[in-house]
């Protein structure tokens, strides 16, 4: 059996099939299409970091839908070279650039490239620390353009646990629930 495909909804890539390493678990169409509803116009022209980008799939989902640009990136290589190959099958490489970045280890790669508008965080389900600590940091590296937004995706239960006075200078929008994914929308005050 090859690697799981999966489809970009809307926009000028409509249709595109994009591979997905066996080490992700990729945002399924549903909750892609309903995190694109919610995000709605800020989507135009926006700067999009994706730092666990698994197969790429929001980031390359934003820009087919009127992103500027994005930044993928991710902690594996095997992963790394999947985004890669669908930025290429997608014809995208004047708008979007992939990285090997190990998260918070090597932070630093990301500031030659932001400010970012869109910021998509997607760890493994129960990590709560990574996803706070790079929010925080964005924020206060100026790597999160003022009234950026983010989008965090986990299991439900775990973005439940989320303490208001702990994500400060960032503060929850909404939360959507989709059976076992949810994801919270933040912006930065």
């Amino acid at each position: 059996m090859g690697p799981e495909v999966i489809r970009i909804i809307a926009g000028q890539f409509k249709g595109a099939r994009l591979k997905v390493p066996a080490s992700a678990r990729p945002t399924a169409s549903l909750a892609r299409e309903a995190i694109m509803s919610v995000i709605g116009e800020k989507i135009d022209e926006a700067r999009v970091l994706d730092p666990m980008a698994g197969s790429g799939a929001l980031a390359l989902e934003a820009l087919s839908r009127g992103a500027k640009s994005a930044l993928l990136a991710d902690r594996e290589v095997l992963a790394v070279r999947v985004i890669k190959a669908n930025v290429d099958h997608l014809k995208a490489n004047d708008l979007a650039t992939v990285i090997l970045a190990r998260q918070m280890s090597q932070f630093d790669r990301l500031l030659p490239y932001g400010p970012f508008d869109l910021i998509f965080l997607d760890p493994p389900y129960e990590e709560v620390t990574l996803p706070l600590t790079f929010l925080l940091k964005l924020a206060a590296t100026n790597l999160a353009a003022p009234h950026a937004l983010a989008v965090w995706e986990q299991a439900p239960k775990t973005l439940a646990t989320l303490e208001p006075d702990k994500l400060k200078p960032w503060t929850t929008l909404s939360t959507r629930t989709w059976g076992d994914r949810a994801a919270a929308f933040l912006t930065l005050s």
